[in-house]
């Protein structure tokens, strides 16, 4: 048990009778010590035990943390030393003796009353990065996401926006963080956590950024990941703050970055649906429309030049498949040479062994993003891609994935559940098939030309001894498919 407290006499001034009013807040708050208070307060004891001694006026910050801590009127207090620094000249926050603060172990998750309520300035974070000033189309995906992070509720519920590769998740979320940006005026904070799995930022190091471009000092910011990761969530609360994880791929990554916040809203973009994340709206983006195509090629490379070109540049969408990523590089690679013709541009994408060279500009490129993806895959997953690339058709099935793999259907419709996820595969209008894009075809077949060190994993002959033994099921299954053909 620590020393008792010298007594003070409240009637010698007005600096002694505001340390023995705080120390009667105290003791009505159950006497707890000053080691106990520093955990709420976010100053260390000695700190504390100063403010309270009577020997001079304690800082505004000092005051209010303590007061805040024994659950005092935070506004009556601060007029009170308001009045008392006017009259003594003696409360200037310069005059502040530094003293250690408390240790990690002395802050809990929940210690972030103080910081959130002033006691430390908090900064005003805008780490979005630019968005597109060619974004075009998304008007009603647009409307429902912003229908969503407007509705009244205790809490802001996370808004997940997923869609296969290239389909301009990211570009979406900061169109919509422009769009709702008057509803969270204490700023936007964003982490691309898409490398985290291969040496990127942990959820434990992203929250440590977020502490200190909010303000926090990197001395108040716990060692502890859990005391961390609390007093994130604890700010969030606090604050109207837009929050973007971009790139996140499994529910475990992002889940440390959600809290309880009834002010603040976080977006999550992602190539796969997270359904393990629970109480989440939901925005999933397609492939443009062909007048969303047009229109972002004619912002780009100009609308007189698609209005005299207007076949050619149809037939770039239709080559492109409408993805959003493909569209935008072929709309640069145009405006950079006015002087040929969009015909010129149409006849080298239409060479199918080519089209992925095709798609690059500068340091952007589909295949990269496609390869990244790939890489992920598991041996039979890569084998499901390489289906779509020897069948060139604009669809598949689990059952026509079935007969050519020789696996259990439920199996072949647990790897195509897996492909959509990566990015690589849209479900279809029509129940049991799947989109496969024309580009995702194309990079099929080129994988498939180059030698495949998973082949091993399941031998080509007897695949093709269990590819035959399906075939019958295969075409008779596929064949009662609405609009069914045997084509997988």
């Amino acid at each position: 048990m620590g020393r008792p407290e010298r007594p003070l006499d409240g009637s010698t001034g007005p600096i002694a009778a505001f340390a023995h009013d705080l120390r009667v807040l105290r003791n009505r708050a159950g006497n707890p010590s000053y080691r106990e208070l520093a955990r709420t307060a976010l100053f260390a004891p000695s700190v504390l035990s100063s403010a309270a001694s009577g020997h001079r006026l304690p800082t505004l910050a000092v005051t209010l943390a303590f007061v805040s801590a024994c659950g005092g009127d935070r506004a009556a207090w601060e007029r009170r030393w308001r009045s008392i620094a006017g009259q003594t000249g003696a409360g200037v926050e310069a005059r502040e003796e530094r003293a250690p603060a408390p240790s990690p172990a002395e802050i809990p998750a929940d210690g972030a009353h103080a910081l959130a309520s002033g006691v430390i300035h908090l900064a005003r974070p805008a780490q979005l990065p630019m968005g597109s000033r060619t974004f075009v189309g998304r008007e009603g995906d647009l409307a429902d996401a912003a229908e969503m992070i407007g509705a009244t509720g205790p809490v802001k519920v996370p808004l997940l926006v997923s869609g296969p590769i290239g389909v301009g998740k990211t570009a979406f979320a900061l169109r919509l963080a422009e769009e709702v940006a008057a509803d969270f005026p204490d700023g936007q904070l964003y982490a691309d956590l898409s490398n985290s799995g291969t040496g990127g930022r942990s959820a434990n190091g992203i929250v440590r950024g977020f502490l200190r471009a909010l303000g926090v000092p990197a001395h108040l910011v716990p060692d502890d990941p859990m005391q961390r990761i609390g007093l994130y969530r604890s700010l969030l609360a606090e604050r109207r703050l837009f929050v973007l994880l971009a790139g996140v791929s499994d529910e475990g990554q992002v889940r440390p970055l959600l809290g309880q916040a009834p002010h603040s809203q976080v977006v999550v973009t992602s190539r796969a649906r997270l359904l393990g994340l629970e109480d989440t709206n939901r925005v999933e983006l397609d492939m443009f429309s062909r007048k969303e195509s047009l229109a972002l090629i004619g912002r780009i490379a100009g609308p007189g030049r698609v209005r005299a070109e207007h076949d050619a540049t149809d037939s770039i969408a239709e080559l492109c498949g409408d993805l959003p990523l493909a569209v935008n590089i072929v709309g640069r690679k145009i405006a950079a040479r006015p002087e040929w013709a969009i015909a010129y541009t149409a006849g080298q994408l239409a060479d199918r062994e080519r089209l992925m060279d095709s798609l690059s500009v500068g340091d952007v490129n589909v295949r990269d993003r496609f390869i990244a993806a790939y890489e992920h895959l598991s041996p039979a997953e890569r084998e499901a891609i390489h289906h779509f690339g020897q069948s060139g058709a604009g669809w598949t099935t689990s059952i026509g994935v079935a007969a050519a793999m020789g696996i259990m259907i439920e199996t072949a419709d647990e790897l195509l559940e897996s492909v959509v996820d990566a990015g690589l595969l849209q479900r279809a209008n029509v129940a049991g098939r799947y989109a496969v894009s024309r580009l995702v075809s194309a990079f099929a077949a080129e994988r498939q030309r180059e030698p495949n060190p998973f082949a091993a994993a399941v031998p080509m002959v007897g695949r093709r001894a269990r590819k035959n033994a399906f075939e019958s099921l295969r075409h008779e299954a596929v064949r009662t498919l609405p609009g069914g053909s045997s084509e997988g």
